[in-house]
């Protein structure tokens, strides 16, 4: 088929591989990332009992724009079972390793069992091959990394560190390393280093060099012209050259959405310090994906090493820990990544171990040592413990949920977290767009969803009309789409390129006609899909599209947006518009009428007989 390539299934149990083409209705239905792992898990959701056991099933797909000369191909989406949430879990990823298992023939890997020793994965030649990897297991990342590199050469590479060994729940997978070559970046979200390392899996080596077959390589050439003219040609591809995301400090900051002291505040008085001209002043270079030309990462010192940094990681592990000190924000990032723990998770826990401290629900005897806001050494301690489960570090590799569980004396309310996962870096109790967006996120509350915060900003941030639940589907549906199809979403989030270009794109690539419009409706069946899952995993229905206590209970304290809090009664009301709009019933559930027109026959005979 033009415009895919093979698709491997991999038991590790048994030491079996199969390569098998990719059908239409997998292609053409799902398209690619995202869209398959959320069709191949509901496939096999009966057999699978939780997040770590062996029968968990981790997909490591790629998208159909990944590697062909359209810009920003590149991206690379990890899904199972989260051991974080319990649901359907996914992260997506840059760097090379999709661009590289697209020239190896491989589109995606579907990794079932769990290996006896560890092992790691070679992707060449349209062949997969599962290779010992007893030498590399209690090695970090990065030295996983540099001794793989050393074997295979020129490749791509994906490792987990001590966190993914050690089952954390919220452990990243890193992917490379090489960071004066490539684009050293993590499948962050929701615990996949944790899957990786339940089924003794340390890394995946891509290493591939032919051309991805499309069927209108004329046609694709000028579509990619034309995305490339509206890059380089918009008015804010300088400024993007210069700070990337990290301008995004002083747009938060600004906007009073900067996460400070585990959401207790949403200004921070030193943003300056570790902001976009700080960062621009300090990086030794910027860096970008495969067939980028809007680079995103910008690199820094740390010490004698290098850390790539990003609004999140330096939101979540600056501000909200009350750290303004730009080396020790990086060096905080660069222990995450150097562990393989996701940055947002890691900065929401210790946030939180933070404030149970302020408020004397946690002590030193608990703890083993003192902890306070803007203490980067107990910062350092806190990660090693976690990413080696050591002491009170075990209870925090749980995830924010869990621990609060655990220690209780009402810590719930401010456990800033839904369905398990971590809330990313924006303040929204002036925000209800972005905080329906956090509420109803299909994976637990993550921003890359839905970043409906500028909405608010533009519209009103008390306005909780229906208009915010319509724009909140709409991004919804179009930024996962991105996923699906193995792109950046950048050009489009940041610059406004014109997204009727992926479809065309897309009609390029396999040959066959697609509106935008249609591939919206693939990124809506994936939406309904994953809710599917969610529902049968978990029961989720109404009660867990909601937000932590102290949004509804705790008035942002200063600034312009003083006194701000999510209405409940409101932001029930702006839930239920969201739930019609969608085609879904009053719990929450799509009704079978919706399942069926989206052609997900079989989901609805499991939910409703």
């Amino acid at each position: 088929m033009l415009g895919y390539g093979k698709i491997a299934y991999v038991n590790l149990t048994d030491k079996r591989v199969e390569i098998a083409d990719v059908d239409e209705e997998l292609a053409f239905k799902y398209i690619g990332g995202r869209g398959w792992a959320a069709y191949i898990i509901f496939k096999n959701i009966d057999e699978i009992i939780h997040g770590t056991h062996p029968s968990n099933i981790l997909i490591v797909a790629t998208g159909p724009l990944d590697a062909t000369i359209f810009k920003g191909g590149s991206k690379t989406t990890f899904a199972a079972i989260s051991p974080q949430t319990g649901i359907y879990g996914d992260s997506n990823v840059g760097g090379y390793l999709g661009s590289m298992m697209r020239k190896a023939g491989i589109d995606a890997v579907v990794i079932k069992g769990a290996s006896q020793e560890p092992c790691y994965l070679l992707i060449e030649d349209e062949r997969v091959e599962i290779e010992a990897a007893e030498n590399l297991w209690g090695l970090h990342s990065k030295d996983a990394d540099k001794k793989l590199r050393e074997i295979h050469g020129d490749c791509s590479i994906a490792t987990i560190g001590i966190a993914g060994e050690k089952l954390v729940n919220f452990a990243c997978v890193n992917v490379d390393w090489d960071l004066r070559i490539r684009r050293h970046g993590q499948a962050g979200r929701t615990g996949m280093g944790a899957v990786m390392g339940s089924k003794k899996l340390k890394a995946i080596v891509a290493k591939g060099d032919k051309e991805v077959r499309v069927a209108d390589p004329e046609r694709l050439a000028n579509i990619a012209e034309r995305l490339k003219d509206q890059i380089t040609g918009s008015k804010l591809y300088e400024s993007w050259e210069k700070y990337g995301t990290m301008s995004t400090i002083e747009w938060s900051n600004k906007a009073e959405a900067l996460p400070t002291k585990n959401f207790q505040y949403t200004k921070f008085d030193d943003a300056e310090k570790f902001g976009g001209e700080a960062i621009h002043r300090l990086k030794e270079y910027t860096s970008g994906c495969a067939n980028c030309i809007m680079p995103c990462g910008h690199t820094i010192s740390v010490g004698e090493d290098h850390v790539t940094v990003d609004y999140e990681n330096i939101a979540m592990l600056g501000p909200n820990l009350g750290l303004s000190d730009l080396d020790a924000i990086a060096k905080a990032n660069y222990l995450c990544d150097y562990y393989g723990l996701d940055t947002i998770s890691t900065g929401s826990v210790i946030a939180f171990v933070m404030e149970c401290f302020q408020r004397g629900i946690l002590d030193e005897e608990r703890v083993g040592f003192e902890i306070k806001w803007g203490d980067a050494e107990a910062v350092y301690k806190l990660i090693k413990f976690i990413a080696e489960r050591k002491g009170f570090g075990t209870l925090m590799a749980l995830g924010v949920r869990e621990l609060s569980r655990c220690i209780g004396e009402g810590s719930e309310r401010f456990a800033m977290q839904v369905k398990g996962l971590e809330i990313s870096a924006y303040d929204h109790r002036a925000a209800p767009a972005m905080a329906l967006s956090y509420a109803t996120c299909d994976i637990g509350a993550h921003h890359n969803r839905s970043w409906a915060i500028t909405y608010d900003v533009e519209v009103g941030r008390d306005n909780y009309g229906e208009d915010k639940a319509s724009k909140v589907i709409y991004l919804q549906h179009i930024r996962p789409l991105f996923d699906m199809l193995g792109v950046c979403r950048f050009p489009w989030v940041e610059l406004k390129v014109d997204p009727n270009l992926y479809a065309e794109a897309y009609s390029a690539i396999v040959g066959r006609e697609f509106s935008l419009e249609d591939l919206l409706i693939c990124s809506e069946r994936v939406w309904n899909l994953t809710r599917v899952i969610a529902i049968l995993r978990n029961k989720i229905d109404v009660k867990d599209d909601s937000l932590p206590a102290r949004d509804f209970e705790d008035p942002i304290p200063e600034g312009d947006t003083k006194g701000f809090r999510i209405d409940k009664e409101k932001f029930m009301n702006l839930l239920r518009s969201y739930y019609k709009l969608r085609g879904w019933n009053d719990q929450g559930w799509p009704t079978e009428e919706k399942l069926l027109e989206l052609g997900l026959e079989e989901a609805a005979e499991k939910l409703y007989g």
